[in-house]
């Protein structure tokens, strides 16, 4: 992925984690967001941080389960 797909990414989780629309800060999807994210994670039996959260959502906790598989 190119740099810019990968920042915009980050950009993109930045903004639905902080809940910013373009009419402003939206409380309730960013909960909703929240919550969606760290259930993924929580599944995926690693600790509900922002990091973890961060981290599934630009594919790194996938592709880390994907490789140790392969082993």
């Amino acid at each position: 992925m190119s740099e810019d797909g990968v920042s915009g990414r980050e950009e993109q989780f930045d903004r639905l984690w902080e809940g910013q629309t373009p009419k402003g800060i939206n409380r309730a999807k960013m909960l909703k967001f929240r919550q969606y994210i760290l259930e993924h994670v929580r599944q995926k039996r690693r600790p509900l941080t922002y990091e973890n959260a961060k981290r599934y959502w630009m594919g790194e906790i996938q592709k880390e389960e994907a490789e140790s598989e392969n082993y």
